[in-house]
């Protein structure tokens, strides 16, 4: 079991040690890796959600004790979060700290996925992307702004611009639909999405950030990222056993929430004014302890 674990993590840890060699020897020009990275948000990843959920031959509804368990889980760590603020976290960094314990590396849990459980995974977590993506984002934008008088307009339209949600609602509406999507629409959506993976591996690389973390703050940092990294997934797996979840819905979801946070959380948080710093670091701790945590997690788990 180790050795099916080491070969499904060690592609990941090379394509980000990629993109850190590539960046520091300047292989890629800083400009051209924001390029990159936009291509993969807009583009190719996208289409491989789109592609992974039009297709899935489930219905929702068969999963909702899975849903049920990630909506708990999160709701949790988003009450933790508001009793955080309550308790004299600043308001520039509440929103870094509640994106960082909901937010989820999708790149590399869909790499994983895909390693260790086929397509039955691939489509169970696609699923619960298509549901959570939206919501999470929701619950990001309002704790990056809750000091800045949220307008409910553009509210809307950070979430209707926004590129996963866009792709998750209308591979939805295919799927439900009767009618087949072309077979040449297919073909391109699993090229892009081919690229996809790979490529933001190695984008996860080039963005990682440790400039001033080693200071005061990192002792509550790394508390922070152990919890969400350890903590998270064993209480998704004890609320998992006690709604009777096993096999491999209880497997996806306890990686689900072993998952490093997004990348793209940077993004966000440097638009809605946060402290986007500080956020680059958490993203970067947790990103390189979870090479550590994450097999951990399954070497348990499996």
């Amino acid at each position: 079991m180790m050795t099916s674990i080491f070969n499904s993590l060690m592609p990941l840890v090379l394509c980000i040690a990629l993109g850190v060699g590539l960046r520091h020897y300047r292989f890629v020009p800083d400009a051209v890796w924001q390029g990159i990275d936009r291509l993969n948000y807009y583009v190719l990843f996208p289409s491989l959600l789109f592609l992974s959920i039009s297709q899935a031959q489930v219905v929702l509804s068969e999963f909702g004790s899975v849903v049920m368990v990630v909506a708990i889980v999160l709701m949790l760590a988003t009450i933790a979060m508001i009793v955080a603020s309550r308790l004299g976290v600043s308001h520039d960094n509440i929103g870094v700290y509640t994106q960082s314990a909901i937010r989820f590396n999708t790149y590399i849990g869909l790499a994983l996925v895909v390693s260790l459980f086929g397509n039955d995974g691939l489509t169970l977590y696609s699923l619960i992307i298509a549901i959570f993506i939206p919501i999470i984002n929701v619950i990001s934008v309002l704790f990056l702004t809750v000091h800045q008088g949220l307008s409910p307009k553009r509210l809307m339209h950070n979430l209707m611009t926004n590129p996963l949600i866009v792709a998750c609602i209308l591979a939805i509406l295919v799927n439900l639909s009767p009618v087949s999507m072309p077979t040449a629409i297919n073909e391109l959506m699993r090229l892009l999405g081919t690229a996809s993976l790979p490529l933001g591996l190695i984008c996860i690389g080039a963005g990682l950030q440790f400039a001033g973390l080693l200071g005061r703050g990192l002792p509550l940092v790394m508390m922070h990222a152990l919890i969400r990294l350890l903590l998270m997934p064993a209480l998704a797996f004890l609320v998992c056993g006690m709604m009777e979840i096993t096999g491999i819905g209880r497997q996806v979801v306890v990686l689900f929430f072993a998952l490093p946070t997004a990348p793209t959380a940077y993004v966000l948080t440097k638009v809605l004014g946060g402290n986007h710093a500080l956020m680059a670091q958490i993203i970067s701790l947790q990103t390189m302890l979870a090479m550590v945590t994450l097999p951990t997690v399954l070497w348990w788990l499996l």
